[in-house]
């Protein structure tokens, strides 16, 4: 799994376009102000041990957000990390998994994720 972790005062969203994958019940915009940003791509590689990618991600994004001290996540799916994509229906879960377990730590962090399978722009400051 690639992650580009970025410490925002802004991040925003805005779902333009479906693709063939793209997620039904998405958001189609949102932000959020003083936050972490995870661009993410769930690779193929990590099909051979998704829960293990999962909890390593979690890990990763949960140790930075307490060395900024933000408690603001945005999730945001950006497939030009990798050429060398998981399928759209594991990468979903996974990204799925991460925000639920995101949600699930005692920081109290607020976790909104962008929507896995659309063209969207996005604006970070």
């Amino acid at each position: 799994m690639r992650l580009l972790l970025i410490h925002s005062d802004h991040i925003e969203y805005e779902a333009r376009k479906k693709t063939k994958a793209a997620e039904e019940d998405a958001v189609l915009k949102d932000g959020l102000d003083e936050a972490l940003a995870v661009f993410c791509a769930v690779e193929s590689l990590d099909e051979e041990n998704i829960d293990d990618a999962v909890r390593q991600a979690v890990e990763e994004i949960v140790n930075t957000a307490r060395q900024l001290g933000t408690t603001n996540i945005m999730i945001y799916p950006y497939a030009p990390l990798s050429s060398d994509l998981a399928s759209p229906e594991v990468e979903v879960s996974a990204l799925r998994d991460i925000e639920e377990a995101l949600r699930e730590q005692e920081d109290g962090f607020v976790v909104r994720r962008a929507p896995f399978g659309w063209y969207k722009a996005f604006s970070l400051s």
